[in-house]
């Protein structure tokens, strides 16, 4: 037993600084920082390079990384993003650090390369063992990790409590106005924590390195582990995250003697017990301020950000019914592309673009949850998946019509949703974005890896449709077939958004208290909805492995929903055109950079897709409401105006009892 705690409190340790960093950054910006996977993996990267490439030796790398490359990387993201997002709105600064870990995670691959280093050696470069303790040997690198942690753990408190640093950046947490009374810029001081977090980050990205190697999956599991951790200390107090970050790591130790040789605890109670914890105790503090979604605070006083301007200014000229026909024209541009497709492109580009469109349905999900009930899910992903093995089982194992599956996949997927959505929507954006990744990840974990919808690796067989007696083989059959039931889910939205309850839901976003006055059921309402975006999400899933002949769980990871999401999100989460310019993106650049440019670049798409998704923070609406926004007024611009009407001509005109004087029907007096 002494072995598995040794072990554990090394894995424990390295979720304990990964912890730090995470607490540490959000205590000084308020900023969550879902990047830091990313980070640490460029981090690392850069380390591997300096040592195998450069031939310096590793403690002088490690040095370099660490107090050179990762200040200097922190102090130059605060200076481009991460500075302007405390202004931000909390949706806005989460689909941000979202898209900044898709880019810096694909930016790195496109700079070192895509192959993945499978046992990279770290700081000790030959290790060996360092020590006995009552008969179990502890490693060179287990004990470089204990005392580090150790360090950075007694450095932390020493300087926070007991310097005039820690003073000045407690202060600037507490009240930026204080600070700034007394001389000291608060800019500078989160800066500085910046630079200091993304550092310690980057040095629990070297230290587990050798154990996870240098994949983009593995450092993301491991900071999502640390979660676990930073939600135990409810996000601020660095001393709970700490030690509750270093006990998941022992618990998922001790618990090895105690497993069955095969079955589900076998494979998959170890990796999913860090968001077990997460979740416990998001539900044990469920009833904490600043946990649950109703006591969720914003300034009242205070005045409009330049996005926040833009997108008023948005929002403003979208709801002119003048030059409203300027809709007529894009849906006539609709029918002229749908029918070109066929004709202008190759099988191989048809099939790529209904591939495109059946992802542009799985992304219509997230309109009834992040634009109708502002929650920020980063699960979607999960319920494609599900949907997909739930089709594929029914289809290809018990023998049902693949349709039927279809149906019966969205289904099971809303249930799915269901059970979610009544443990996240209590939630504030935040805890809600932290708890629905859990279950992403945990999904990934316990529902992906069974043998039975793995199948090897290699996924289970899905045929494709049979519709009116016609067996949708061909590529153009079949993208008739996405792009219609996008236009059917598309439509069903938008009719739910201009019925009585699509005015209930608008009142529940604008006002809580006002939609609970008027009877409004909330929660349910809420939970509703989510299911909804479950089950679109679902039937999407069953679409795309039909199309693709197989239900591949390994193609619906947690780390691949950020970029869904982070691409949902920089088009416009309430926009049909945004959402289906998604995803055609997901389907088409991929081809395109594949096809016609070298395997090196093969991520730049992704790069793109999180840059994009970190410009919401100038452009809250969206790149897709922009441009509509952009069209309406040119359409506008070519409608005549009515002519008013003369004096004297009583028509549409009623008298004000209050002030006798006209009022154009229709006012708001």
């Amino acid at each position: 037993m002494l072995s598995y705690l040794i072990a554990g409190l090394a894995v424990g340790a390295v979720y304990a600084i990964s912890a730090m960093a995470l607490v540490i950054t959000y205590n000084a910006s308020r900023v969550f920082n879902f990047a830091q996977g990313g980070m640490a993996f460029f981090i690392a990267y850069c380390f591997y390079w300096l040592v195998n490439d450069v031939g310096l030796n590793s403690y002088l790398a490690a040095a370099i990384a660490v107090l050179v490359i990762a200040p200097v990387l922190g102090l130059f993201l605060w200076a481009v993003l991460l500075g302007r997002l405390s202004s931000a709105t909390p949706l806005a600064r989460l689909a941000a650090m979202i898209g900044l870990s898709v880019a810096l995670t694909a930016g790195t691959s496109v700079i070192f390369g895509h192959e993945t280093i499978v046992q990279p050696k770290g700081i000790i470069q030959n290790s060996g063992q360092a020590l006995k303790l009552g008969g179990v040997s502890v490693s060179d690198e287990q004990l470089l990790i204990l005392v580090v942690a150790a360090l950075i753990a007694g450095v932390g408190y020493l300087v926070l409590n007991k310097t005039s640093a820690g003073l000045i950046t407690r202060g600037a947490v507490d009240s930026q106005m204080m600070t700034v009374l007394t001389g000291t810029n608060p800019g500078k001081v989160v800066a500085g924590t910046w630079m200091v977090g993304t550092a310690i980050a980057g040095l629990a990205g070297i230290l587990i390195m050798p154990s996870v190697g240098l994949s983009a999956i593995g450092f993301a599991n491991v900071v999502a582990a640390s979660f676990a951790g930073v939600v135990i200390g409810r996000l601020t107090n660095l001393w709970w995250g700490f030690f509750g970050a270093l006990a998941v790591g022992v618990a998922q130790s001790v618990v090895i003697p105690y497993l069955p040789d095969e079955g589900l605890l076998a494979t998959a109670l170890r990796p999913s017990m860090p968001f077990l914890f997460m979740l416990i105790a998001i539900l044990v503090q469920i009833r904490s301020a600043g946990v649950r979604d109703d006591t969720q605070s914003r300034e009242v006083a205070r005045l409009s950000t330049k996005a926040e301007s833009n997108e008023a200014h948005v929002h403003a000229v979208m709801r002119d019914q003048r030059g409203a026909w300027d809709r007529w024209v894009g849906w006539a541009v609709l029918a002229v592309v749908v029918f070109l497709v066929p004709i202008v492109f190759e099988q191989f580009w048809v099939g790529v673009i209904a591939l495109g469109m059946a992802y542009g349905i799985a992304l219509l999900s997230i309109r009834p949850v992040t634009g109708e009930t502002n929650v920020v899910s980063l699960c979607q992903i999960s319920f494609v998946g599900i949907g997909a093995i739930a089709a594929a089982q029914l289809s290809t194992t018990y023998g049902w019509d693949v349709t039927t599956s279809l149906i019966i996949g969205a289904v099971v997927a809303a249930l799915c949703g269901l059970v979610v959505g009544v443990v996240c929507l209590p939630l504030g954006q935040l805890y809600a974005a932290i708890t629905t990744f859990a279950f992403a990840l945990l999904a990934e974990q316990v529902i992906y890896t069974r043998p039975t919808f793995s199948n090897n690796d290699s996924g289970v067989f899905l045929d494709r449709p049979t519709i009116a007696g016609v067996y949708l083989l061909d590529n153009t059959q079949f993208f008739y077939f996405a792009t219609a039931v996008f236009l059917v889910v598309a439509g069903v939205l938008a009719l739910l958004r201009r019925s009585t309850a699509g005015l209930a839901l608008a009142t529940i976003r604008s006002s809580r208290v006002r939609a609970s006055t008027l009877g409004i059921p909330i929660y349910r309402s809420r939970l509703a909805l989510f299911a909804l975006g479950a089950a679109i999400a679902g039937l999407a899933g069953g679409i795309i492995a039909s199309y693709q002949y197989v239900a591949f769980p390994a193609g619906y990871s947690a780390a691949l929903g950020l970029t869904w999401f982070a691409i949902a999100v920089a088009q416009g989460p309430s926009s049909i055109g945004g959402l289906a310019a998604a995803g055609l993106s997901l389907s088409v650049a991929p081809a395109l950079f594949g096809t016609f440019l070298p395997t090196r670049l093969a991520d730049v798409p992704a790069v793109l897709f999180g840059l994009m998704a970190i410009q919401i923070v100038a452009n809250p609406a969206g790149i897709n409401p922009q441009l509509r926004s952009a069209f309406r007024l040119l359409a506008r611009k070519l409608t005549p105006q009515h002519p008013p009407n003369p004096p004297g001509d009583d028509e549409g005109v009623r008298a004000d009892v209050s002030t006798n004087a006209p009022v154009p029907v229709g006012s708001s007096r």
